[in-house]
């Protein structure tokens, strides 16, 4: 015979609220979980204990979670567990009575229908869209045009993958829990920062606005990037390091492109990222340098804008932009 578990209303409804602040909770959502934390000592400590029970599901190794045989085994690997950005005072013991194994499995069973998503979170956005996150650790994240990533929060550790695209991290400082951003074969690893990164077509560009950051993966080694610097990698070159204006480089998020003598090569790179048709680079115009404010806009736009800042002329086709160098007039 099996013994149903005493239906606890104040537990319910804190298992109820850890379910819904693992997604992305509106502000009102977060002011009346705060209102009901503070409505009766009992709330807070109901809902430190599901958090505390879940974050010892999370400390399960992963080969134990796939060998074990319990159906609550099977329910937790199939779970995020986060931890919530308002905290909920002094870390308790687990229920009198229950051991963490019992405990763990009555969370298991109440939590898991509601929280039955993959262990990383997926973000993207379409061509010419920029997107906010904010993730439950108090980071925010900003994507760019055509990008994809991933996010996974665990307690020792945040990771995040940039699939294709630009982002900016604004990573929230917790110490001991470090942010880690793959890119390809590198990784971008941070406490508390405001940085971007810029990965497409073999292309990579890390740039920092505050704080310190280590890039590693690549044949140079670590490269730590302080304030005002940016890391760059382009196909078939050497990655370099160089000083920059933060502010410009993190203008896309308010629809600029800002450059100051760039390769044009590079500037097509960043536009093909935003058109439908696809912008080519002519041999003749493989020295050209741009210098100017490209605003995000309609495509046709976008062209005339850069036939005024360098000296090329844009010749269109049914399938594509191909960008000349002007004939010198006599």
């Amino acid at each position: 015979m099996t013994e149903s578990v005493p239906h606890d209303p104040i537990q319910q409804a804190a298992v109820d609220w850890f379910a819904k602040l693992q997604g992305e909770p509106a502000l009102e959502d977060w002011t009346t979980f705060q209102a009901w934390l503070e409505a009766d000592p009992a709330h807070a400590a109901a809902y430190d204990r599901v958090e505390a029970m879940w974050i010892e599901l999370d400390d399960v190794p992963a080969n134990d979670v796939e060998t074990a045989p319990t159906a609550e085994a099977r329910l937790a690997a199939n779970v995020v567990p986060l931890r919530s950005r308002l905290q909920a005072g002094t870390r308790r013991g687990l229920l009198a009575g229950l051991g963490v194994a019992a405990a763990a499995a009555v969370v298991a069973l109440a939590v898991a229908p509601q929280l039955t998503r993959p262990t990383f979170t997926d973000y993207s956005t379409r061509r010419g869209e920029t997107r906010e996150v904010a993730l439950a650790d108090g980071s925010r994240l900003t994507l760019g045009s055509g990008t994809t990533l991933r996010v996974h929060l665990s307690r020792r550790q945040r990771d995040v993958t940039l699939v294709d695209g630009q982002a900016s991290f604004d990573v929230a400082h917790l110490e001991n829990r470090p942010f880690v951003v793959a890119v390809g074969e590198r990784e971008v690893r941070v406490l508390g920062t405001e940085f971007s990164i810029l990965s497409h077509a073999e292309r990579l560009t890390v740039t920092v606005r505050r704080g310190l950051v280590a890039v590693s993966g690549g044949q140079e080694g670590t490269v730590r990037l302080a304030k005002g610097q940016q890391l760059i990698h382009l196909p078939g070159a050497t990655t370099k390091v160089r000083d920059t204006d933060p502010d410009a480089a993190f203008a896309w998020k308010s629809g600029k492109l800002i450059y100051d003598r760039t390769p044009l090569i590079e500037v097509v790179a960043d536009l093909n990222r935003y058109v439908a048709t696809p912008i080519r680079v002519d041999p003749s115009a493989a020295s050209v340098t741009v210098s100017g404010v490209l605003l995000v806009d309609e495509e046709t736009a976008m062209v005339r804008r850069l036939e005024l800042f360098a000296p090329v002329v844009a010749e269109t086709t049914p399938r594509e932009v191909v960008l000349k160098a002007k004939t010198a007039r006599r």
